[in-house]
């Protein structure tokens, strides 16, 4: 006896012809595969160089407050000679304070120069003048408090000290500076 099923005609499981994907199904598919892995690489690269970015900037941000402290902890009297860029004012003998330029670890400078630098308002080396026209720096500005702004040499006298420390580094996006001024008082 034959059991015959109504209403269900058999079907082949496989059409003849139409056997897997076709090429251009499989052309479409790796082509959004690879944009896709193109797109998810690029974002890693960016977020590696990204990161290596912040890296950069915390290792300036730290050197310039670190530095800001060092400047803070001598005595008032004392910082601009220990900080500036003339060698001949250092009190224990020519070249033997910090001076005006310094190492960051991790930073390369720009065309091979220390990457940190300390400025101050001068005229010719060792000079702290009044009369420099630093907006940054709120100069020109009465720095010895005679209330007067001339062209003398205040490096003895003053009683404010503005002060700009800088870091400049060749880093992974270029060329990169990150800088504060602020100005410093007697007490």
């Amino acid at each position: 006896m034959r059991v015959r099923t109504l209403g269900c005609p058999r079907r082949p499981l496989r059409t003849p012809g139409r056997a897997g994907f076709s090429l251009i199904e499989m052309s479409v598919a790796a082509v959004v595969l690879t944009v896709a892995v193109c797109g998810l690489s690029g974002s890693m690269v960016s977020t590696l160089a990204l990161d290596r970015v912040n890296h950069e900037t915390a290792l300036a941000e730290a050197a310039v407050r670190g530095t800001m402290e060092r400047i803070g902890g001598t005595t008032f009297a004392e910082a601009f000679a220990r900080f500036n860029a003339d060698p001949n004012d250092d009190a224990g003998g020519a070249g033997t304070a910090p001076g005006a330029t310094f190492a960051v670890t991790g930073l390369t400078g720009d065309a091979g120069a220390l990457p940190g630098s300390i400025t101050f308002p001068v005229g010719t080396p060792g000079e702290l003048r009044e009369d420099v026209d630093d907006a940054r720096l709120g100069m020109p500005r009465d720095l010895n408090g005679d209330g007067v702004i001339d062209a003398a040499d205040h490096s003895g006298n003053y009683r404010v000290l503005p002060v700009r420390v800088s870091v400049t580094w060749r880093g992974v996006r270029g060329l990169r500076t990150m800088t504060v001024e602020t100005m410093l008082c007697s007490r």
